[in-house]
């Protein structure tokens, strides 16, 4: 979403995260009968506490936010006020009164998210890449395979919803070029650029992480529902941070633009301008010391100048053979930092499984592929 203006991190929350180094004290009181996922749920339709006073609720308790849904008034009003909840007494007079309804409705909503394979993470389950920014999120609902937000390599492919031809290409060039690789590309489930990369991903075997700018109930635009279908089929993730019913803002998707860039390794900017959404994902990687990668082509705007003014920016000549081959190494050499191991051909075989799938291929064809094979061997011995 275009909007020009610079990324805030107060608009998200102004201080770190209890719990994920920020030194929130051990409770005096024992653990609370309900669990994280049902109390966030149930404090969230408490009237009077809101988005930020639930926020600021995690910050001061952590998983422990369940202690405010137990029979204990004058602890839940001590609670708020050290939370510095706006009119403290009367949202505890709130929970008092309908505390058995809450907890009623949490635990159902819990339930009904599981449903559809959605898990709620703690602050404490947080992947560590996430819960070490100073901005980091508070807690994360995850469609699909939680466990693939903490084995990088990541690779976010962001641009603009109003793409050039070239852009779509670049983008496919890229992403093809991260499939010979044990990659996980992380996008933002948008129109446009997003959408082809996850897109490509999922054609081509690249596990796909979509961070969203509303919340998890919420299929934005209408016309990703498909892909966004296929990630979570294919082992990938749909993440958000907001409540599961909360409509998209613009807002939201600037403050969903440093998740992208904080999960990544590095961050390619494929296609879009210097004041466009795209810049904001360019300054949160600068922020975060996130290497970024600006493709360059004809018409592809200026957000690649951007890029080159960042000082872990570089720009790269996408449809050149030579910035291919360049890209090629630095997504190789990103996967051998991280211990998985590389093969450059593994698209190849991909695509061969899948051939031996849709065609009748005869014998002859596969000995015309070993020669073939054999001649580059030598070729390079």
């Amino acid at each position: 979403m275009s909007d020009s203006t610079q990324p805030n991190a107060n608009a998200v929350h102004q201080d770190t995260l209890p719990g994920l180094g920020a030194g929130r004290k051990e409770s005096l009181h024992p653990a609370p009968e309900m669990p994280f996922g049902p109390s966030l749920l149930a404090l969230a339709k408490a009237p009077g506490l809101g988005q930020k006073g639930l926020s600021d609720l995690v910050g001061c308790l952590g998983r422990d936010i369940g202690l405010l849904l137990e029979d204990d008034h004058i602890r839940t009003l001590a609670t708020l006020q050290t939370a510095k909840i706006a009119n403290a007494h009367r949202v505890a007079e709130n929970l008092a009164q309908g505390r058995k309804d809450l907890i009623e409705k949490g635990r159902q909503e819990i339930e009904r998210l599981a449903e559809r394979t959605i898990t709620l993470l703690s602050p404490e389950e947080i992947p560590p890449r996430l819960r070490a920014l100073p901005d980091g999120p508070r807690w994360l609902f995850v469609q699909g395979n939680p466990e693939v937000l903490d084995d990088p390599p990541y690779i976010a492919v962001v641009g603009t919803r109003q793409p050039s031809q070239l852009g779509m290409k670049a983008t496919e060039a890229v992403v093809r070029t991260m499939a010979a690789y044990p990659i996980t590309l992380v996008s933002g489930l948008a129109n446009g650029i997003d959408a082809a990369a996850h897109q490509v991903a999922v054609r081509d075997g690249v596990t796909n992480v979509a961070f969203l700018g509303h919340g998890i109930n919420v299929v934005f635009p209408a016309e990703t529902g498909g892909i966004r279908q296929r990630i979570v089929e294919s082992g990938g993730a749909v993440v958000s941070e907001y409540l599961p019913d909360d409509h998209y803002k613009r807002h939201f998707f600037v403050a969903r633009n440093r998740l992208q860039a904080g999960l990544s390794n590095i961050v390619v900017a494929a296609e879009g301008t210097a004041s466009g959404g795209t810049a904001h994902t360019v300054r949160f990687a600068a922020r975060y010391q996130r290497p970024t990668v600006g493709l360059q082509f004809d018409g592809a705007g200026n957000l690649a100048e951007l890029v080159a003014t960042q000082d872990t920016g570089e720009v790269v000549k996408i449809f050149d053979p030579a910035g291919r081959r360049h890209l090629d190494q630095r997504f190789r050499a990103l996967c051998t930092d991280v211990g998985k191991p590389t093969n450059g051909l593994a698209l190849v075989q991909h695509l061969l499984d899948r051939e031996m799938k849709l065609r009748d291929i005869p014998r002859t064809d596969l000995e015309q592929l070993t020669a073939r094979l054999r001649r580059l061997i030598e070729e390079t011995s």
